[in-house]
């Protein structure tokens, strides 16, 4: 297995078909080539290779079968609170392999995924009531006229029937069966991970493949809510890597620039409770000949219907002075919106805060604790 971390290089081994497997994944991100940009560099270094992961988090496989797995740099407790799974600490209690297995995230996703859906299975799975049509013997509940003639021209020596029955092919057991199918296509450090998926197997493979995208169940009930919140981050379409990317092998990655987009957001909304209204990826045009050239702000904050300040998500380690790009592109968006506050928000395992003035303008770097619920 090849063991790499978001954004740190590393020295690795690879065959001539494996680096360029992974050159693949460096070129021009989805834009370009359908795809994320999942390695940022990747350059020879004697007989081996520098290579440089960016900001996505997860496991795939080459053709060749070797395994590359990236994790992140935060600590497992707090990379699981950013994915939006870590306020039950169930997914925590069992303790994971040391050393040799289950320390990797998708180990980790898959042990809290296996435990939830083994409660449920031992539970009894959910049940509901659909209508199944019976043209062959043994027949069940009462006579179906009018399939009957449709399909039999309503002759007496045949018979159609139509009756309800109870069955666990619902929908939010077709969403646990069909993240249960991926997590069962991946390779994992612990043995005994894989045999646990394998098992659920039995009482999950009479169940139907989903219709169409995951989606989240409505209602759904308080013994499936983990299992089916895991379910939707394992099924997430937009950090799934593609199976016509060229890579042999699909995995899971999580585009954790999207997850600290949807973590900033929260937090911005617990700082604003006075009626402000949050804009997503706002759109600023950048001059006034050109209204085609705009940029777009993460998020800008509203009162009364104008803006009053504007923010940034940025998914690396904090740093006290923004880069000069970064000031640029934040006095540029409040010169534009007419606003005297921007912010840039970064993840980090302790809070702090460090401002700069420009003229009437206020900039600030904010690093949000996201190792505590509140995240300051």
């Amino acid at each position: 297995m090849i063991r790499l971390t978001e954004y740190q290089p590393a020295t690795v081994d690879l065959s001539r078909d494996e680096a360029d497997e992974l050159t693949v994944l460096t070129k021009g991100g989805r834009r370009v080539t359908g795809q994320p940009r999942v390695i940022e560099r990747l350059t020879i270094n004697g007989d081996r290779y520098d290579v440089t992961p960016g900001p996505y988090v997860g496991r795939f496989s080459l053709r060749s079968g070797q395994v590359v797995e990236i994790t992140s740099r935060f600590a497992f407790p707090d990379l699981v609170r950013l994915l939006g799974f870590g306020d039950r600490a169930t997914l925590l209690r069992e303790e994971a392999t040391a050393a040799t297995g289950g320390s990797g995230l998708m180990d980790l996703i898959a042990l809290g995924f296996t435990r939830e859906v083994e409660r449920i299975v031992g539970q009894g799975l959910e049940k509901g009531y659909v209508t199944r049509t019976f043209t062959r013997p043994p027949f069940g509940g009462v006579p179906a006229v009018t399939a009957h003639l449709s399909t039999h021209a309503g002759r007496a020596d045949r018979l159609v029937t139509v009756a309800r029955r109870l069955t666990t092919d619902v929908p939010v057991n077709r969403l646990i069966a069909a993240a249960h199918r991926q997590l069962t296509t991946l390779s994992y450090q612990d043995g005994d991970r894989a045999t646990r998926l394998r098992a659920l197997g039995a009482a999950l493979h009479q169940i139907s493949p989903l219709n169409g995208p995951a989606t989240p169940i409505p209602a759904v009930a308080s013994r499936y809510r983990e299992a089916h919140d895991l379910a939707l981050l394992i099924l997430d379409g937009r950090t799934s890597l593609p199976a016509a990317s060229g890579v042999a092998g699909v995995g899971v990655l999580f585009n954790m620039t999207r997850v600290w987009e949807r973590y900033a957001r929260t937090w911005l909304t617990a700082q604003y409770v006075g009626g402000e209204v949050i804009r997503d990826q706002h759109r600023i045009p950048l001059t006034d000949s050109d209204p085609t050239w705009a940029g777009r702000a993460d998020f800008v904050v509203e009162a009364a219907g104008q803006p009053v300040a504007v923010y940034d998500a940025k998914y690396r380690e904090w740093r006290a002075r923004p880069a000069t790009s970064e000031l640029y592109q934040l006095l540029a968006y409040t010169r534009r919106l007419g606003v005297r506050y921007a912010a840039l928000l970064h993840p980090a395992t302790g809070a702090a805060k460090a401002t700069f003035t420009v003229g009437d303008t206020t900039i600030e770097t904010i690093a949000i604790d996201i190792t505590t619920p509140g995240g300051v």
